[in-house]
């Protein structure tokens, strides 16, 4: 066995980014732990990485994507020199190319979707790491390989209509319930009727409208996955979603998924790539795109330009969001419409971010009152949105009473985004040992966090 080389790619990076290993290791743990893995380096770790050891994957991706943040730049697992030159591309004991790495995105959506209810494959698929380099931006073509031979029976336009309720219900059930509740059935559905109606043979017209469906499908899928805590695997579920919707020439699906893909990004810090993928879904929503959608789009790039430090062009963003908003009609459908109170839920996010506290708690007050009683997800993170920000003003007994309202949601919710909330309510109020409210505040969330720690996993 040859002798191991020390990693001056490493050596290189950790100079640019000035800093020491332990820096390292704690960012890397923070990002594993955001991405669902329960990472404990520390900066001997990171000495054995310079002198060529190679940590298990994923942990070069999220050596990346940790220096990529320091540093501003696009660094890849092999720029760190802890895979090897060709890239590692993961392969199965047969030498296929893994489900989330089909380039195709009908097959890549079906072979995902038939792994999700394996529980075996289950378990190799929620490892798939967040990837800074995903190219869900660029506009590219695969009409005709996703249409590939048509199979089957038939494709009625009735099938068209099955497939949206099939759409309201889980966009209904993820509100309801969170993104961990009835995923798998959604990820069967689409293995099996999805692929069904995609095949069958069907007139042009009516094969591009299954494709837009069994791609707003997809997204939904990928807001479930992400809400359920696993963050790279719902990116690729988005990347699929959209080659879906590029193979049907469907345009505004691709906006809403891009902007989706945006919001991932900035939830997981990384805010230029967030600006990327917002910039490109607003091109793909151009002002003749229906209201509600130009109002999802602008809004999100208001947030990613406020983030950025970009005040006037923020804005000007969110006031161009505000307008489309007023403009749009009164659909509600999942996709052709953006609720109100959704909107002042991202206003507030945007008006935090140019450090106008008082004006964000008034829209996050707004968006709390208009959400209905069966978007008992929503609602919940934004009492515990809400909570923050009255707190951080020293509103202490308001934010109690938003957290009470959090907690009152939280038992019938399946997300891991509201396990967040929760152990932040809890590290929030343990500053205040003495106060009454929040000490039995604290008391509910750890009696809460226990009965989840005896409770069979979500799908």
């Amino acid at each position: 066995m040859s002798p191991k080389q020390p990693n001056r790619r490493l050596a290189v990076l950790l100079a640019e980014a000035d800093w020491n290993g332990a820096q390292l290791a704690r960012s890397v743990n923070a990002l594993g732990n955001q991405q669902g893995y329960r990472l404990r380096y520390d900066r001997t770790a990171v000495a054995h990485w310079l002198k060529g050891s190679r940590p298990r994957r994923p942990v070069a991706e999220l050596v990346g994507q940790a220096l990529s943040r320091r540093c501003g730049r696009l660094i890849t697992a092999e720029d760190t020199g802890l895979v090897a030159a060709s890239g590692e591309r993961r392969h199965s004991a047969q030498g296929a190319v893994p489900p989330q790495e089909e380039p195709d995105p009908l097959r890549r959506l079906v072979r995902m979707c038939r792994a999700e209810v394996d529980p075996e494959q289950r378990v190799l698929l929620r490892r798939t790491v967040f990837d800074l380099s995903d190219p869900a931006a660029p506009v590219s073509d695969h009409r005709s390989r996703s249409r590939g031979l048509a199979v089957g029976r038939p494709v009625l336009r009735a099938d068209l209509t099955l497939l949206g309720a099939a759409i309201r219900l889980f966009a209904t059930s993820v509100d309801a319930h969170g993104g961990n509740h009835a995923r798998s059935a959604l990820a069967a559905y689409l293995a099996d009727d999805g692929l069904a109606l995609m095949s069958g043979p069907a007139p042009d017209e009516l094969h591009r409208q299954i494709l837009t469906a069994c791609a707003q499908l997809t997204h939904l899928l990928a807001v479930m996955t992400a809400d359920a805590g696993h963050h790279g695997l719902a990116q690729r579920y988005d990347s699929t979603s959209l080659g879906l919707a590029r193979a049907a020439g469907d345009r505004l699906t691709c906006a809403i998924v891009l902007r989706a893909l945006s919001t991932q990004a900035v939830n997981l810090g990384h805010l230029r790539q967030a600006a990327d993928l917002a910039a490109a879904a607003a091109r793909h929503a151009p002002p003749g795109a229906p209201a509600a959608v130009r109002a999802y789009v602008l809004s999100q790039r208001a947030l990613t330009r406020a983030l950025l430090r970009d005040r006037r062009r923020a804005d000007v963003d969110l006031a161009a969001g505000e307008e489309a908003l007023r403009q749009s009609s009164g659909d509600s459908g999942p996709f052709t419409s953006y609720p109100a109170a959704a909107f002042a839920y991202q206003r507030g996010q945007v008006l935090h971010a140019l450090g106008r506290r008082d004006q964000a708690v008034a829209a996050l007050q707004a968006a709390v009152e208009g959400r209905s009683l069966t978007e008992r997800r929503p609602a919940a993170l934004t009492h515990s949105r809400l909570a923050h920000l009255l707190l951080e003003a020293g509103r202490l007994e308001e934010a109690c009473s938003h957290w009470h309202h959090f907690l009152d949601l939280y038992p019938l919710l399946r997300s891991a985004q509201a396990d967040r909330a929760l152990a932040d309510l809890l590290h929030a109020l343990s500053a205040f040992p003495r106060h009454p409210q929040a000490v039995g505040l604290c008391e509910q969330a750890r009696a809460l966090v226990a009965l989840a720690r005896n409770t069979l996993p979500g799908s």
